[in-house]
């Protein structure tokens, strides 16, 4: 549970690189980012997305939640979920990188992860299934369950034989929690249940939708809002291949869901030739590009710009005293992690680690400075030689970049970072400073 500091060994609490999840949480912590990010008065993700789910009544939206890892998006689902449960949907929270293989994950993983979720979604909320639906799908997963018992792989799998044999929804979820199980952990039992699952699609598809109309029919009834909603977080950190293989070859899979689904996806993507065939799909991608720090207008930085500054400021006032930073220091750490707030926490975590090692009350310069050089030796050991020369085309001011297979690398590693949600973009700082230092942008 992320605190507030006042002092220094309560900095590791407060800037863990955990998403707000509670209520409680988001009242406390969660500062408005969307006008630093995009410039916008009317960009606010949460805001904009509730408004087109409420006006959504006869028609579904699939939306591709694009944006760099740890610049906020967990967050902001999380401020969503809970908006939309407020407003009487039947929404679904996933933590795909959590509950399922993110190293080694397919499409039918995730559509087995759709409909557990909706199963925990209508038992939650209250909803009665067809006895007769839960039956049918009880068995089918029992049957799943019994091959791999039977082929000897118990012991990988974890499979007890109570919980097959519980009948009704609470028995259902119950095999769920197993099959997942078998999903995240048992490589081999894994491999057998997709080899089975893989030619069976279509089926798995038909008892999602049957679920997904029972709860719309029911949700209706009940003065909730008649179409359910999906949110999977987590995808946009699996294997970039994986995530073509789900998201191309299989998206029309997804699109047969009759439900609002909200999936994360990875920034590096949407600079692939996949990208466009991928929106098919998933017709209404939303981005959330990162906090700017610098202001580009014709072909030049213009100064006196401090919002973003001022926006990460305040993220960080949240959670800490302003005093356990020593003057300039708390400028100098978000000067140079470019408005990602993943790798300013990382920085702070460091250096207030450090201090503390120095029996110190207040983080230094110095404590500062070895944190950031510990992401710049990170951050410059992720990418070729070869890409030196597109980066040093971003520093030269071709900042709209195209789509190629280097700045797909770039992005995926946070070399290049994305903002203003346009396709513009710009060198992580510390990439700047170290390419700078040994002459490869003159």
């Amino acid at each position: 549970m992320c605190i507030r500091a006042t002092e220094l060994s309560q900095m590791q609490d407060a800037f863990a690189s955990t998403p707000l999840t509670t209520p409680s949480e988001l009242r406390e912590f969660y500062q408005e980012t969307a006008h630093a990010r995009t410039g916008d008065d009317f960009s606010d993700f949460v805001k904009s997305l509730s408004l087109k789910l409420e006006d959504s009544k006869e028609v579904v939206q699939h939306i591709l939640f694009v944006g760099h890892p740890g610049c906020g998006k967990t967050t902001e689902l999380f401020q969503l979920f809970q908006k939309t449960q407020n407003m009487g949907f039947v929404s679904c929270f996933g933590r795909c990188d959590l509950e399922l293989d993110s190293a080694d994950i397919e499409y039918t993983d995730v559509l087995f992860f759709v409909l557990d979720l909706l199963v925990k979604a209508a038992d939650e909320n209250d909803i009665d299934i067809d006895a007769s639906l839960i039956s049918e799908i009880h068995s089918y997963w029992k049957d799943e369950i019994e091959i791999i018992k039977t082929e000897g792989r118990q012991e990988e799998s974890s499979i007890s034989g109570g919980a097959s044999a519980e009948a009704g929804i609470r028995g259902l979820i119950k095999v769920f929690t197993e099959i997942k199980g078998i999903i995240k952990n048992g490589s081999e039992s894994r491999r057998q249940i997709r080899n089975r699952i893989e030619p069976r699609s279509s089926e798995l598809v038909n008892k999602i939708q049957s679920i997904i109309g029972e709860i719309s029919n029911k949700a209706d009834g009940m003065g909730k809002k008649k179409v359910p909603l999906v949110i999977l977080d987590g995808l946009d950190k699996i294997p970039l291949e994986q995530a073509r293989k789900i998201f191309k070859e299989n998206g029309a899979r997804f699109s047969l869901l009759n439900v609002h689904l909200i999936v994360t996806f990875s920034i590096a993507l949407t600079y692939t030739p996949e990208y466009s065939d991928i929106t098919i799909w998933f017709p209404n991608p939303e981005k959330l590009p990162m906090i700017k720090l610098r202001k580009w207008e014709n072909n030049r930085y213009i100064g006196g710009y401090t919002e973003g500054i001022d926006t990460m400021k305040q993220i960080v006032r949240k959670r800490a005293d302003e005093s356990l930073f020593d003057e300039g220091v708390l400028d100098k750490l978000i000067a140079q992690t470019g408005g990602y707030i993943r790798d300013l926490f990382r920085c702070i975590s460091k250096a207030a680690n450090r201090a503390r090692m120095r029996l110190a009350q207040t983080i230094s310069l110095e404590d500062a400075q070895v944190a950031l050089d510990n992401l710049e030796s990170d951050l410059n050991g992720r990418y070729d030689a070869n890409m030196i020369p597109i980066m040093k085309k971003i520093y030269n001011g071709e900042k709209h970049v195209s789509t190629s297979s280097m700045i797909t690398r770039l992005l995926q590693v946070g070399a290049v970072l994305e903002y203003n949600g346009q396709k513009w973009c710009d060198l992580h700082p510390l990439v700047e400073k170290w390419l700078k230092e040994h002459g490869r942008l003159n």
